[in-house]
């Protein structure tokens, strides 16, 4: 009996071919395609397409890094040689050497030496540019009647900049383009709002700004884009950011910096209590002129009493005194209606600004309602069963939950 051996057959693969199926297992691997990866660069180069390369590395062990030419233009933070960074992206493989390397999208730097450092490369970068320099400086308007305020709609910089208003000069309406001031595209939002207020023909001054905070949460106003969005502006532009020593790179490149939003206030319009005391000194002026002119008469009367004959004095004297009375009342009379006209302009126009004010608004019975992330909501299709939504009313605000989308009076009646 004769017993016959099994071989057993071998599968030859290539390179590429094995190469290719990790690549693909790795790739495909969901916890593999966003990673956040802690350690320190070090091999940082950067080539000539553009394209950055480095290592991160720990105690033990290293992976390499890549950020493409085409994503670094997002980047607010580089990183350098030695840094200890977090590192956002997916894993791949880098066929040609047979390496796995992170594709990185998002660098966050470890500490506030790297976020001083990042500030300082922009702020030298910008001024050798020029757009810190004087001559680029717009001046404010002396009377403005539309002020544009960029900031939360939601924070209490936009109630402070409406309640300095109120008290200082009503005449100015308030036009609110609301943008996040802080977080993750804080800074876009910041931009894109200056480039809509810059399309109006009615705004006479920006306010840019927020309340304080840290050098984190103020971070958006040291953004690049930010900068550049501000010095494209043709509107005068305040930056307002709630800091008293530190300056941020908006302030540098704004047509006027204020420490807070409500000091913007003081730097924009003049005070209505000054402005009546000017309105009481030219009356106090001009009552003067009038009693010395007034007197000039009276002693040209005692001249001309003096050289008239006895029959004819005492009418004289009565008919200039007549004329005196009557250009005395006239020019008090002159006087108290130009103070009366500009009282009622000025309460009129205070009383416009009140009817226009989102606050007058909300105080007549009507609310806002948002999503979550802070998006006005003006239609039902907007919104799903069991959403969140937040609701603002004159004072205060509701967190509710939709519990039923009922349709429109009239489109149901339509449909019957």
């Amino acid at each position: 009996m004769q017993l016959e051996l099994s071989i057993p057959t071998r599968t030859v693969r290539s390179v590429s071919e094995v190469t290719n199926s990790l690549k693909k297992l790795i790739e495909q691997h969901p916890p593999f395609k966003n990673v956040w990866v802690q350690g320190q660069v070090s091999n940082y180069s950067r080539a000539g397409s553009g394209h950055i390369y480095f290592t991160l590395k720990d105690e033990q062990n290293q992976i390499n890094c890549v950020i493409w030419r085409s994503s670094t233009t997002r980047f607010r933070f580089l990183p350098k040689h030695g840094e200890e960074i977090l590192a956002q992206g997916k894993i791949s493989v880098y066929g040609p050497q047979g390496k796995y390397q992170i594709t990185v999208n998002k660098v966050e730097p470890l500490g506030i030496g790297a976020l001083q450092r990042a500030f300082e490369e922009l702020k030298q970068q910008l001024a050798e540019e020029g757009l810190f320099d004087a001559e680029h400086k717009k001046p404010l308007p002396k009377f403005p009647k539309k002020i544009g305020v960029i900031t939360s709609a939601t924070g209490a910089a936009f109630q402070d900049i409406c309640e300095q208003l109120r008290k200082r000069y009503p005449l100015a309406e308030v036009l609110l383009h609301p943008a996040l001031v802080q977080g993750d595209g804080a800074a876009q939002e910041i931009a894109n709002a200056l480039q809509v207020m810059n399309q109006r023909d009615d705004i006479d001054v920006l306010i840019v700004g927020r309340g304080g905070g840290s050098i984190e949460d103020l971070w958006a106003f040291n953004e690049e884009r930010v900068a550049r969005a501000i010095f494209a502006s043709t509107i005068p532009v305040v930056s307002a950011v709630g800091h008293e020593t530190d300056f941020t790179i908006a302030d540098m490149v704004a047509d006027h910096r204020s420490p807070t939003p409500s000091a913007a206030v003081e730097h924009i319009v003049p005070d209505q209590d000054e402005l009546f005391a000017q309105l009481d000194g030219f009356d106090a002026w001009l009552r003067g002129i009038t009693n010395n002119r007034l007197q000039g008469h009276q002693t040209r009367l005692q001249e001309l009493e003096t050289r008239l004959a006895p029959m004819r004095r005492k009418d004289a004297i009565y008919q200039l005194y007549q004329t005196v009375d009557t250009l005395e009342a006239a020019c008090r009379t002159a006087a108290e209606r130009r103070r009366t006209d500009s009282e009622r302009e000025l309460h009129t126009l205070a009383q416009r600004l009140n009817a226009l004010s989102p606050l007058a608004t909300l105080r007549r019975g009507y609310s806002i309602s948002r999503k979550t992330d802070g998006k006005v909501l003006t239609s039902a299709e907007q919104v799903s069963i069991g959403d969140r939504i937040e609701i603002q009313l004159s004072d205060g605000h509701l967190a509710c939950r939709v519990e039923e989308l009922l349709a429109d009076i009239k489109q149901g009646s339509e449909s019957d």
